[in-house]
């Protein structure tokens, strides 16, 4: 990636960052009378912005109406389970009814992953527009992980990043967990990429990256961006650390 770095003071302030460019994308859609498709990670830090939406700065200047929620990945779980990316975002966001229904296409973690992966993928062809044959978001937001992963792409199976398959299986090389992911192939067809990351623990993952340095290729975080190879680092301080 060519990453456009953007620091923060604190966890918050990064957020409201992410947040005000969102409610800025969606006021644009709704201008031209469009709609926004943007993909949402799990996770803590994606949990605290999905709660600040929530509060009045956003929540009566967002037209939510316009926007189109889809997964960039899930874990192979029941949505009501405690680490079901989709539970996540509708406990924090969704519940409080702002998205039209037919506006939210969960991944379905319960279902089984290979088929689950099929369906998604179809359902991808039929709702965005495409850009050489691959569907095109216009917003993927992202986080990586203390081993340089994201979304289910990990170190161990980089192979992820080259799939031809829009949407696939992968495992967990800890806990052995099925997930189910956006490849590469559909991230880096996105028209913005945005990574939103938090922590100290973070900050030598952080180094490596916008210092483009040899280290760097091990982590499939570094081998994402857009459709033009640029992504967006929206970092708190304690991320940005090692920079």
């Amino acid at each position: 990636m060519k990453p456009e770095t953007h620091i923060f003071d604190d966890a918050i302030l990064a957020a409201h960052a992410v947040a005000t460019l969102i409610q800025e994308l969606a006021i644009a859609k709704q201008q031209q009378n469009q709609t926004l498709n943007m993909a949402v990670s799990g996770g803590s830090t994606p949990k605290q912005l999905f709660t600040l939406l929530t509060g009045n700065k956003y929540r009566f200047a967002i037209p939510w109406e316009v926007i189109r929620f889809f997964w960039v990945d899930e874990r192979c779980v029941e949505p009501a389970h405690p680490e079901s990316n989709f539970g996540m975002t509708y406990d924090a966001l969704l519940q409080y009814a702002f998205v039209p229904a037919q506006h939210i296409f969960r991944i379905k973690g319960e279902d089984i992953p290979a088929n689950e992966a099929v369906r998604y993928a179809n359902l991808l062809r039929e709702e965005l527009p495409a850009r050489k044959g691959v569907p095109v978001f216009d917003i993927i937001l992202l986080g990586i992980g203390d081993d340089g992963h994201t979304a289910s792409i990990f170190p161990d199976n980089m192979a992820l990043l080259n799939s031809e398959k829009l949407v696939d299986t992968a495992t967990h090389p800890v806990s052995g967990q099925k997930r189910i992911t956006l490849t590469g192939k559909t991230i880096n067809n996105a028209d913005q990429v945005v990574f939103l990351v938090t922590g100290k623990n973070k900050s030598g993952i952080i180094r490596e990256i916008t210092r483009e340095t040899s280290d760097a290729l091990k982590y499939p975080a570094f081998h994402v961006g857009n459709y033009v190879g640029e992504a967006a680092l929206y970092l708190d301080a304690a991320a940005a650390t090692e920079i």
